[in-house]
């Protein structure tokens, strides 16, 4: 075999010996206690199979939390509104007020598209103030608020443990 003679042949040939056997892509799931059902997107152009559950292919995007002092961190999901589906999801969880989304990233076959992706990473958000309009929805993520919980389990008081006091 010959060496390629420019420049372009050595890269094509050089990336196709660094190209991963597998790619990775992000998928969405989003649940409520109101709804049916969670709702699933990947982001790719085919619908994944994950954790035995077909994602359907649809364009989202994750904004992640930025590191400003003095505000805790924000992060945002963006989902593109195709179709109604998404908007009768939010409607039967009544906005979605205390939904949470888990986000995952999954490695995906290539060379084999109906082989299932497998989950390699995932974190479950709290989704929060969801707004939609004609383009897209949009929801802010966060973790659970730690504000107005205890900071112990058990207090020892002289309620709780009066032989101690």
């Amino acid at each position: 075999m010959t060496a390629p003679r420019n420049a372009a042949a050595r890269w094509r040939r050089a990336a196709r010996a660094l190209a991963p056997a597998r790619a990775l892509v992000a998928a969405v799931e989003i649940s409520h206690p109101l709804a049916p059902a969670p709702a699933r997107a990947v982001n790719d152009t085919r619908a994944h199979i994950l954790d035995g559950v077909s994602f359907p292919a649809l364009r989202f995007g994750v904004r992640i939390a930025d590191d400003r002092e003095g505000q805790p961190p924000r992060a945002e999901l963006w989902i593109d509104n195709v179709g109604r589906p998404l908007t009768q999801w939010i409607e039967a969880a009544r906005g979605a007020a205390g939904a949470q989304a888990r986000i995952l990233q999954a490695s995906a076959d290539p060379a084999d598209p109906d082989a299932p992706s497998i989950v390699e990473w995932e974190r479950t958000l709290e989704l929060r103030d969801v707004r939609i309009d004609r383009a897209r929805v949009t929801a802010r993520l966060g973790a659970p608020s730690l504000r107005g919980r205890a900071a112990v389990i058990a207090r020892h008081d002289p309620a709780r443990s009066p032989g101690l006091f």
